[in-house]
């Protein structure tokens, strides 16, 4: 079982959303009744999760996320029996066994079964181990009860990197986990600090992704991710309707022109990107001919009928611009700015900016 786990943690293509497998192949492995796994996003006004999976919980139950997220977004540190934003060290990446205090009962008897009095071997003082029994019967009993694990013990794990928590790890059963359980877990522990690595970057990568897109889109400009042999990777709305018409020579004349350190000319400016790990790529970005974009802005606004006003803010559109920031910079309500923008979009005959910004540079 141990060398299933493993493989499936390490040889899982990387981008396969594995973590709901593993979560349930940990549950029949631990001979568990439930199973649960989450990442807490820390805010500096509150906690969501970034992931959730579960297994073995009653089918009516709705997704882990959406029964995780009210709780994280309605506490701050410390979260149940440990702090998100930065575990104690004691508790990194350390196995340990419990059964939470839930409704108002007083403070727990010292439990008889040693298994279940992890509190000494991570240094945890009886004060401070009755401030998390009392924290968690005021703000976690009802949702315990409410998903059924108030009367279980809990066998978990807080997976980190250094002083970030990488995900919690846990499984859950109403009778104490044995040794061969708990040492299963430790032993997988490392394995999951890699996966769970692994999968926080990718989702990183994802997010770095569509925050370029927004970017490159809001430049207004054609713009280009080039590799080190002149393929166009990526590119906006304004560089596609450009390659559509001219193709890619002309970026791939001003890569050749950097490479060889010539003095920059033409209309692309290119700029390294530089990521460890990955193979050289560039970006390359159409200067504002600000005489031609000028005279283009004109020219489009006679035929399409727009009023001096509606000229005015394409051309702040055209710089990729907000509606608040063109608010402020013609001193007027953003709602009147907005319906400038729906005005210009219909006598386009488009429906959104994007498609407006490749519909001025089309004929460019």
């Amino acid at each position: 079982m141990l060398g299933d786990l493993r493989t499936l943690l390490d040889t899982v293509e990387p981008g396969t959303d594995v973590l709901p497998r593993v979560v349930s192949a940990l549950r029949e492995a631990l001979h568990a009744e439930r199973g649960l796994m989450y990442g807490v996003d820390v805010g500096p006004e509150r906690y969501q999760s970034s992931f959730a999976h579960s297994a073995g919980f009653p089918p009516n139950m709705p997704p882990a996320r959406e029964c995780l997220d009210p709780l994280l977004g309605s506490m701050k540190d410390p979260w149940g029996y440990f702090n998100p934003a930065c575990p104690q060290p004691a508790q990194r990446n350390q196995v340990i066994q419990f059964r939470p205090a839930v409704g108002e009962a007083p403070p727990m008897p010292r439990p008889r079964d040693e298994r279940l009095e992890p509190w000494r071997q991570l240094g945890i003082s009886p004060e401070e181990q009755e401030q998390m029994h009392a924290r968690v019967r005021s703000n976690l009993s009802a949702a315990l009860r409410r998903f059924g694990i108030d009367h279980m013990v809990y066998l978990r794990v807080l997976v980190c990197e250094e002083a970030s928590l990488l995900g919690w790890v846990g499984v859950m059963r109403s009778e104490p986990f044995g040794a061969r359980e708990v040492e299963m877990l430790r032993e997988l522990t490392p394995v999951l600090q890699r996966r769970l690595r692994l999968d926080t970057r990718l989702r990183e990568a994802g997010l770095l992704h569509a925050a370029l897109e927004v970017a490159l889109e809001a430049l207004g400009q054609p713009a280009y991710v080039v590799t080190a042999t002149g393929r166009v990777a990526h590119t906006n709305a304004a560089g596609r309707s450009r390659l559509e018409r001219e193709g890619a020579g002309h970026v791939a004349e001003a890569l050749t022109r950097h490479l060889r350190g010539e003095p920059g000319g033409g209309l692309l400016s290119v700029t390294p990107l530089r990521l460890e790990g990955a193979a050289p790529h560039y970006l390359a970005v159409q200067r504002d001919d600000a005489p031609r974009t000028f005279a283009r802005l004109h020219e489009l606004g006679a035929s399409w009928k727009l009023t001096a006003r509606e000229t005015e803010v394409l051309g702040h559109l055209l710089r990729g611009e907000s509606n608040k920031t063109i608010s402020g910079k013609l001193g007027c309500a953003e709602r009147t700015v907005e319906v400038h923008v729906t005005r210009i979009l219909a006598k386009a005959r488009v429906e959104s900016r994007s498609a407006l910004i490749s519909k001025v540079f089309l004929d460019c």
